[in-house]
């Protein structure tokens, strides 16, 4: 019996079969193929090639979290192994995630912190991120909206990334819209020798020669023992880049027709931008109406670009430290009982939220209108961009037995905490222009998982298993802020006005209780199923908001006190008599339509809002093997629902200029996923010991009130027909991401190929919303006799618009893709070969209203490629052109102890950026890393 296995039954318990046709009625599982029912890069990961060097495929199979015994897994299920990770020997995230086919990177590549995104979804906690199962999704403000939602993982820790589509089990998927990624750490066996039962790992990397391109040197140490009772790990590593230089490989002609200009700033000093309405040539200029001028640098600008490129990119900096502890104790006893503590802590100082901005030097003699540049552009030395301290820490307990075929138990314990610190300057046309401000936010959490596996034999439909979960969780977001919202009120003061002061992002508590059940099969029959179902209740508690709202209560007529003096002077009455009646009147008047008769139109709420929200979750999965012919097939569907977060909800408050205003009336995200694919396996295809693996993936998520920003009015609201303020809001129409992801793998003893190609299908979506999402504002007028009339407009018009962050949201997915190809001569010890990236043409989908246009000069604009639309439409805005990049790496295995290798990035240089709200989020240019492994 091995420790770590499960105990070895005589048999398997029998039931009977009405009793299995119930459970399976409830569950909704359908018959299904187990022995090659996960990805086709699985059974090629498993051979290795001889002397321990890398292996060459990105398989990893993992359906729900990591605290639960592995289940076999239908569908695609790649995702980055542990000889990835290594061969790879990234410094950030970006670098192994772009290569998993379906995910990306939702954030900026500098930062330590990444949020992924699955197949088009990311953001808010959208995808359930995970660390050794503890989900992990801080939200914090960020310009970037669809960035919210990080997970902090020290690559230097990482033994793999398993990602799953849809159809997660376990309570840790739950609250999310179905697709979750796990990171797992290194283990006792990733360290030690072979037969060794104490020993320890050192790992060192660092850029060198004139390519090093600011990263210095790095790495990390690991020292583990094993006994009959105890594993035993410890770990620290620390790394460290300066700022990085970006590629200048790029032509002009893209840089001025596929690049969307208005995201670069170029300026003479902090407050001195040259010539900001010049601009390149545009796909669309609509004066007037800054958000569809999409237009590229001129050939000065796009020479000013490539000049800065070859020196580093301030804000790009980053360094962090990291440790973790891994404590398994083992009873020895018939059940095989252990006790494990896994502790992590990191901490880590970068900058976010970049709007990257180039200083030329003019000769003194230059106009604003007329200027030459007197030497090379170079990056400004004051970026704008946010200085951010992050702090994260996690501690789990987990205890686990294996008692019968029916009672199998986990019990996990946890806390986790994040200390998110971030300062910055106030934007030179905001109320606090140059002023220092900040958002610090202290978010903590504490939680109990318990689950079981239950194995069980049906007769005729085979073994089953039956897995049962539950968790509590009680989390707590501490804010302390200092935005644009402080400054506005010391502005409205200086102008002798006083108003409530709204909090920015107020504090929370957030109450989870969950359970899921899951039955699959477990046979080894051609046909292989499973089924989920999950439930989560949700308790968010708003503490301490401060936010405006209406104060109109109903509809009617509110009479002032002029009315009510002219009513009781034609009764009569004159004098104090008179006032006093007038007054009482007028009182009466406003307290029947007003919430609170001590405030106007508008109130400030100051109490404790509390919310429930209950959250389901199912998943079906079904797949097909025919016997001997390596061929599967499978499909998938589920469904899940995410709630809103506090500060998707109650944020409150000014930022440049432009008010946000709260929006408690937000349902939950309803996503409904499909997935249907084929994997194919075969050995000994064209030669003797090879293997090759294909797979693809047709997918599609169908997001029901999906959570954008856009216009509305508050509850309660006067409207006087003009204006709208904005905020968080449902989307009324379905938000769609779908495409098709493509993985093949072929690997001879002498060399492998592995490639990923995701092809998103486009969809363009429409974001409209309710004008009053509270279905309570009123239409304010003035009546015959002097009053004013308030009606009630319940929902609104239907407004639909591109959103505040509309390079995000009308984002259409390009295609992206991967191939890696390397000679493994010597048994394996030598592995010497090269990677290219691809990313298509980046591009936004805008929606163009015709009628907003109206007071705007419209048609064929001087230096316009494109007509503007006669009609309300979408239209394409460019953003970066497509992008090829190579990479060549050399690995090798000089004994069991010793490895190292050099990595080249980006032989080329190419320039690469993706776009955020206001800015570019670079890629590194050409960079040299050496890397090696030591273990004793």
């Amino acid at each position: 019996m091995s420790r770590s296995g499960r105990r070895t039954r005589p048999g398997r318990l029998r039931m009977r079969a009405r009793s299995v046709c119930l459970a399976l009625a409830l569950a909704q599982p359908v018959l299904a193929q187990e022995t090659q029912s996960s990805s086709p890069e699985q059974e090629v990961q498993k051979e290795q090639p001889a002397g321990g060097a890398a292996a060459v495929l990105d398989a990893v199979v993992v359906t729900g979290t990591a605290d639960e015994e592995k289940k076999k897994a239908i569908g695609n299920t790649s995702g980055a192994s542990k000889e990835d990770i290594e061969r790879r020997n990234a410094s950030h995230m970006s670098d192994l995630i772009d290569q998993v086919s379906g995910t990306s990177v939702n954030s900026l590549y500098s930062r330590p912190e990444v949020s992924v995104g699955v197949q088009g979804i990311a953001g808010h906690g959208r995808v359930a991120q995970s660390l050794e199962g503890i989900n992990q999704n801080f939200h914090a403000f960020t310009r970037d909206i669809g960035q919210t939602g990080s997970i902090f993982i020290d690559p230097q820790f990482l033994r793999s990334i398993d990602v799953t589509r849809t159809g997660s089990t376990g309570t840790g998927a739950l609250g999310s819209l179905g697709a979750s990624v796990n990171f797992e750490y290194l283990d006792v066996d990733d360290i030690l020798l072979p037969g060794k039962s104490f020993g320890g790992m050192v790992r060192g990397s660092t850029g060198f020669s004139k390519y090093g391109n600011g990263q210095k040197p790095s790495g990390s140490f690991f020292l583990g023992g094993r006994n009959e009772r105890w594993d035993a790990m410890v770990g620290a590593s620390r790394s460290k880049n300066d700022p990085y230089r970006i590629g200048d490989n790029i032509s002009n002609d893209d840089l001025m027709h596929s690049m969307h200009g208005r995201n670069m700033d170029f300026r003479q000093s902090f407050d001195n931008r040259i010539n900001v309405n010049e601009h390149g040539p545009c796909r669309y200029l609509a004066n007037g109406y800054i958000g569809l001028a999409n237009c590229g640098l001129t050939a000065q600008q796009a020479k000013w670009l490539k000049q800065a490129a070859k020196e580093p990119l301030k804000g790009t900096q980053r360094e962090n430290e990291s440790q973790m502890l891994r404590l398994r104790h083992y009873l020895q006893d018939p059940y095989n009982q252990s006790l494990e503590l896994f502790v992590s802590s990191s901490k880590a100082k970068y900058q976010t939220d970049q709007q990257p901005a180039i200083y030329v030097p003019l000769d003194e003699n230059s106009t604003p209108d007329d200027y030459w540049a007197d030497g090379d552009a170079s990056w400004f030395d004051q970026p704008w961009s946010v200085r951010a301290q992050l702090k994260s820490q996690v501690a789990a307990l987990k205890w686990k037995g294996n008692f019968s075929e029916l009672i199998n138990p986990r019990v996990q314990i946890y806390h986790e905490k994040q200390d998110r610190k971030q300062n910055w300057t106030g934007a030179s046309d905001g109320y606090g222009a140059h002023q220092p401000m900040h958002y610090f936010t202290d978010i903590s959490s504490t939680g109990i998982k318990l689950s079981n596996d239950s194995h069980f034999d049906a007769g005729l439909l085979g073994p089953l298993r039956l897995d049962i979960g539950a968790e509590y969780r009680h989390a707590r977001k501490r804010v302390d802020s200092l935005t644009e919202s402080e400054y506005y009120e010391k502005w409205l003061q200086s102008t002798g006005r006083d108003i409530d002061v709204m909090r920015f992002d107020p504090d929370s508590r957030t109450k989870t209780a969950g359970l899921s059940l899951a039955l699959s099969t477990a046979g080894d029959g051609p046909w292989q199923a499973n089924a989920s179902v999950g439930f989560q209740r949700v308790w968010l508690d708003v503490l301490n908001p401060v936010y405006g709202v209406g104060n109109i209560s109903q509809a009617g007529v509110e009479y002032g006190t002029s009315y009510w003096r002219n009513h009781y002077r034609n009764l009569g009455y004159s004098g104090a008599e008179l006032r006093e009646l007038a007054a009482a009147a007028t009182a009466e008047s406003q307290a029947r339509l007003r919430t609170d008769p001590s405030y106007g139109g508008t109130r400030t709420v100051r109490e404790q809002q509390d919310h429930k929200f209950d959250l389901k979750s199912a998943s079906l999965g079904l797949s097909y093997t025919p016997r001997g012919t390596g061929l599967t097939f499978y499909g998938q569907v589920g469904y899940s629902e995410r709630a809103p977060t506090s500060n998707e909800m109650y944020m409150h408050g000014q930022i440049y200029r432009a008010t946000f205003y709260a929006n408690p009336h937000l349902r939950p995200e309803e996503n409904l996923s499909f997935q249907l694919g084929m994997n194919y396996q075969n050995g000994n295809w064209l030669a003797d010991n090879d293997r090759l693996a294909v797979g693809i993936n047709l997918y599609r998520n169908r997001i029901y009130n999906q959570i954008i920003w856009g216009p509305f009015l508050v509850e309660g609201e006067p409207w006087s027909g003009v204006g709208n303020g904005s905020g968080s809001v449902n989307n009324l129409n379905d938000f769609i991401r779908q495409g098709i992801e493509l993985n093949l793998a072929y690997k001879q003893p002498l060399f492998y190929v592995r490639s990923n190609l995701t092809l998103p299908i486009r969809h363009n979506n429409k974001t409209c919303s309710w004008q009053v999402p509270s279905g309570r504002a009123y239409l304010t007028g003035t009546t015959a006799d002097g009053g004013i009339s308030y009606t009630d407009i319940g929902k609104g018009e239907r407004l639909c618009y591109s959103s505040w962050n509309w390079m995000e949201t009308g984002i259409v997915e390009p295609i992206r893709g991967s191939l890696t190809a390397a000679l493994t001569p010597y048994q394996g010890r030598l592995e010497m070969g090269g990677t290219v990236h691809f990313r298509g043409k980046q591009r936004s989908a805008y929606w163009y209203d015709r009628d907003v246009q109206n007071d705007y000069h419209l048609g064929q604009q001087a230096g316009q490629t494109q007509p503007i639309p006669d009609k309300s439409q979408f239209v394409d805005a460019y953003l970066w052109p497509k992008v090829v990049k190579f990479d060549l790496f050399v690995n090798y295995q000089f004994s069991d102890q010793l490895k190292a290798g050099i990595y080249l990035a980006n032989v080329t240089n190419k320039m690469e950026a993706t776009p955020t709200t206001w800015g570019y989020n670079f890629y590194p240019g050409r960079t040299l890393t050496a890397n090696m492994e030591y273990r004793f």
